[in-house]
């Protein structure tokens, strides 16, 4: 690959960096905390571009390989030709963006087995229904030895997921990036669920209801269940995902 196909990708590649930071789509692909890092491996890929660019410009027009005589051959131009076929993913990155990962994807469920390492969490919020995430109310009820749940009436917001053995409702989980995506989900149950039953994958919904845990089990994804009162349609969040704490 010529010298300035090299600079022409390092640039373009920190420009879409850059753009996928300032619009905001960079959380279709890391969370939010590596925001820093993003801005800035894109001001220094832009920067290492520009000087170097800025150097080939200085020294002036770079000599001819030896034994080419100052012209291509058939076979230079083609490894040339291919060199550029490197831009390909860097333009999608620019123009196309991903939807997110939802309820269709085959990512894997939150590991909720119940285990010795379960611990007091701290109190839900207070009120008569107080917005709990999806991924808190799953581990809470595998491990949460204050049973901060018991009685309690909660809401929830996330996505339908129709499952051979009934509804779900689901919210994707990153850790670092979309790569170790992990799905959190419970089972939805009771009378607000009835109308739910034909509405489609990733409808977004806010459910208020009990939650009961499932019976524990250590060799298997504890999925509890939300028996809810009411379920209402809404918009999905500008960011569907949720991270750990």
């Amino acid at each position: 690959m010529k010298r300035e196909t090299e600079n022409i990708v390092l640039l373009l590649v920190g420009i879409s960096v850059a753009l996928i930071v300032v619009g905001g789509e960079y959380t279709r692909y890391v969370k939010p905390g590596l925001l820093v890092w993003l801005a800035a491996s894109a001001v220094v890929l832009i920067g290492l571009a520009v000087l170097a660019m800025a150097g080939d410009i200085r020294r002036g027009r770079p000599e001819p390989e030896p034994g080419h005589g100052g012209h291509d051959h058939d076979g230079h131009r083609h490894r040339g030709g291919i060199a550029w076929l490197l831009l390909v993913p860097v333009i999608v990155l620019i123009f196309v963006k991903p939807p997110p990962i939802g309820a269709g994807a085959r990512t894997p469920s939150i590991s909720t087995a119940a285990s010795a390492s379960a611990t007091d969490f701290p109190p839900l919020p207070p009120g008569p229904a107080p917005e709990v995430s999806l991924p808190d109310v799953v581990m809470r009820a595998a491990n949460d030895k204050a049973h901060s749940l018991d009685g309690r009436t909660i809401t929830v917001t996330a996505f339908v997921r129709h499952e051979a053995a009934g509804l779900d409702l689901g919210r994707v989980v990153i850790i670092c990036c979309a790569a170790d995506a992990q799905l959190a989900r419970i089972h939805l149950r009771g009378p607000g669920a009835t109308e739910v039953g034909g509405w489609p994958d990733n409808t977004w919904v806010r459910a208020v209801g009990v939650v009961t845990p499932a019976p524990p089990d250590p060799t298997k994804v504890l999925v509890p269940t939300l028996t809810a009162t009411t379920v209402t349609r809404v918009d999905a969040p500008a960011n569907p995902y949720a991270y750990p704490g």
